[in-house]
C-alpha cells in the first residue's frame, strides 16, 4: 500500500452529485463516464502529492501533506470537470470537502473526528462545490493559486458534531460560484422556522391549547400542532397511524430496539439504556452504561448496545436488567450500529469496520471492512447490509465470511437502513427519500419522504421512516411504493423500530 502522509494532514472527501439520476439516464455509457471522472480526479490528486486513501464508487478518499496542495488540486480537478466533453450534454459535478488535522494512524488507516469531519463538509456541499474546514483556510488563504479566492459562509451545524464548523467555499474564476444553501442541521432548522412562521395566523388558538394534556388533542395527523417533547419516546399505532402516547426516557435518546419482551432506548447523553414496557407505557428500569450508546439491538437473549465513541460493544442481561460484560473491538470513530440476524450478533463501526459476534459467547467471530463511514447496519435476504455515509453505498456482505461481496451507489447522503419485504430499504438525508434495493435483483428505486430523513424500520408490508427535519414519520406501503400516511411528531424524530403494530420512535431537542 502506499505510504500515507502522518502528522499533520489535509483530507479531501469527494463524490458525484446525482450519481443514481446519471445512472439511469446513461445506462451503459455511466461506466464510460465513471471512469473518465476517476482518471481526471487521480491526474489531478497525483499532480499535486495526493495519496488516495479508499475509493468506493464514484467517491474518493484523498490525503494531501500539505494544504494548499490539497486545494491545488480540488482547483484543477473542477477545472478539468468542467472542460471535459461528457456524453448526450450530461454535465457531470463533483462535491468537495477539505479539512486538516491531525489523526491517528490504526492499521492501515486514519481514525479520528477529522476524518469524519471532513467527510462531513464535503456531503454539505453540491456538485462543482469546494468547502473548506475553518484550520484549512488559515492554512491555505494567503498561498491560493491564481485566479482562486475564499467565500466565508459562517458557521454551520454538521450532523453528528457537537461543535459549530466555520465553513469557506472556494472561489474559482471561470467556474460557477453561486450554489444552493449549505445541506447543514442550520438549512433543516430554517426551513422548520420557516413553516411555523407561515401559520403564525394560528398562534393565538395554538397557545389557547397547550395547556391541554396530549390524549386530549386529536393525536395524530400530519396536520397536528401537537409536538412530542425532547427526552421522549413516541408511540404511534400502526393501524389508524396516530400518536397514542409518549415516554418520557433518558437524555438524547438515539437507537432504538424491541425485543426481549421490551423497548429498549439509547441514551447518548446521560449514557444509559431505557427498559420500556410495551404494555404500561412506562419506563421500567434506567440502566448505566459504561460508555456513549451509539447502537442497540435486542435478540438472542439479550440486548446488545455498540459504543460508537469508545469502539466496544456491551450485553446487558434482561433478566437482570444488569450490564453482563463489553467487549473492545474496533477503534473509537463516532458511529456504531447493531443488529441481530443470520445467528449472530453484528456491529458496524464508523472506521469501516463490521464485527460479527457469538450471541452466546460475545466473542468476535470475525470482521470485515465495509464502505467509508457506515452509519447503519441491517441483517436479511441473506446477507449482511451496511450503509455507508463517507462514500455514499451500502455494501453487501456474505455473513459467514464477513466479506464485502457488491457495492451500490445510493442517493446523496444515506442515514439509515433496515431490510425487509424482500428488499434493503436506505434512507437519504440529501435527497429526502428513501432507495429501496430489490434483494432478489439488485435493482433501485426511490420514493420521496419527509425532510431529513434518519431512522427506517420495516414491519411486514409497512416501512416506517424518521423525519428529523420536519418533526414527521413517514409510513410507505411497502407494496404500493408510496407514502400512505404521515405523522407528526414535532421536534426531532430520530430513530425508530416497530413490531406488534406498534412503532416508536426516539425524540430529541432540534437544537
Amino acid at each position: 500500500m502506499t505510504e500515507l502522509p502522518r502528522g499533520t494532514v489535509t483530507f479531501l472527501f469527494t463524490d458525484i452529485e446525482g450519481s443514481t439520476r446519471l445512472l439511469k439516464q446513461l445506462g451503459p455509457l455511466y461506466g464510460d463516464v465513471l471512469a473518465d471522472h476517476q482518471q481526471i480526479l487521480r491526474s489531478a490528486f497525483a499532480a499535486h502529492g495526493g495519496k488516495e486513501v479508499d475509493t468506493q464508487g464514484d467517491s474518493f478518499f484523498v490525503a494531501f501533506n500539505r494544504a494548499k496542495d490539497a486545494v491545488a488540486a480540488t482547483v484543477d480537478a473542477q477545472r478539468d470537470l468542467a472542460a471535459h466533453a461528457w456524453p448526450e450534454g450530461t454535465a457531470l459535478r463533483v462535491r468537495m470537502g477539505l479539512h486538516t488535522g491531525e489523526p491517528r494512524f490504526g492499521a492501515d488507516r486514519y481514525v479520528g473526528l477529522g476524518v469524519h469531519k471532513a467527510a462531513r463538509i464535503a456531503a454539505a456541499g453540491h456538485g462543482g462545490q469546494v468547502l473548506l474546514s475553518r484550520t484549512t483556510r488559515d492554512l491555505v488563504e494567503d498561498e491560493l493559486p491564481p485566479g482562486v479566492s475564499i467565500r466565508d459562509l459562517g458557521e454551520r451545524r454538521l450532523k453528528d458534531l457537537d461543535r459549530p464548523e466555520s465553513l469557506s467555499q472556494l472561489v474559482v474564476d471561470g467556474l460557477q460560484s453561486d450554489f444552493a444553501r449549505l445541506k447543514t442541521l442550520d438549512e433543516g432548522l430554517r426551513r422548520r422556522r420557516r413553516r411555523m412562521y407561515a401559520g403564525s395566523a394560528l398562534v393565538g388558538v395554538v397557545a389557547a391549547a397547550v395547556a391541554i394534556p396530549l390524549f386530549a388533542l386529536g393525536q395524530g395527523s400530519a396536520g397536528s400542532k401537537t409536538a412530542v417533547a425532547p427526552n421522549s419516546l413516541a408511540v404511534i399505532d400502526a393501524g389508524s397511524a396516530r400518536l397514542v402516547g409518549t415516554v418520557p426516557v433518558g437524555v438524547r435518546p438515539a437507537a432504538v430496539s424491541v425485543g426481549e419482551g421490551s423497548v429498549w432506548v439509547a441514551n447518548l447523553d446521560d449514557r444509559t439504556l431505557s427498559r420500556v414496557d410495551p404494555g404500561s407505557l412506562s419506563v421500567q428500569r434506567t440502566i448505566p452504561l459504561a460508555a456513549t450508546p451509539t447502537g442497540v439491538a435486542a435478540g438472542r437473549g439479550a440486548v446488545w448496545v455498540v459504543n460508537g465513541v469508545a469502539g466496544s460493544v456491551s450485553r446487558v442481561d434482561p433478566g437482570t436488567d444488569q450490564l453482563a460484560a463489553t467487549r473492545q473491538v474496533a477503534q473509537g470513530t463516532i458511529l456504531g450500529s447493531a443488529a441481530v440476524g443470520e445467528g449472530a450478533v453484528w456491529a458496524a463501526f464508523g472506521s469501516a469496520l463490521v464485527a460479527r459476534i457469538d450471541p452466546a459467547s460475545g466473542r468476535v467471530l470475525g470482521t470485515g471492512i465495509a464502505g467509508t463511514y457506515p452509519i447503519g447496519v441491517a441483517v436479511g435476504g441473506g446477507a449482511v447490509w451496511v450503509a455507508n455515509r463517507g462514500d455514499n453505498t451500502v455494501s453487501r456482505m456474505l455473513p459467514a465470511t464477513v466479506t464485502s461481496v457488491a457495492t451500490l451507489t445510493v442517493g446523496r447522503r444515506p442515514s439509515g437502513i433496515a431490510a425487509g419485504d424482500g428488499a434493503v430499504w436506505v434512507t437519504d438525508a440529501g435527497d429526502d427519500a428513501v432507495t429501496r434495493i430489490d434483494v432478489a435483483s439488485g435493482s433501485e428505486s426511490t420514493i420521496a419522504v419527509g425532510h431529513g430523513p434518519t431512522g427506517i424500520t420495516v414491519d411486514g408490508t409497512d416501512v416506517w421512516v424518521a423525519n428529523s427535519d420536519d418533526g414527521t414519520v413517514s409510513e410507505i406501503d411497502a407494496t404500493g411504493r408510496r407514502v400512505v400516511a404521515t405523522i407528526a411528531v414535532g421536534n426531532r424524530p430520530t430513530a425508530i423500530a416497530a413490531a406488534d403494530r406498534r412503532v416508536w420512535v426516539s425524540v430529541q431537542a432540534t437544537t
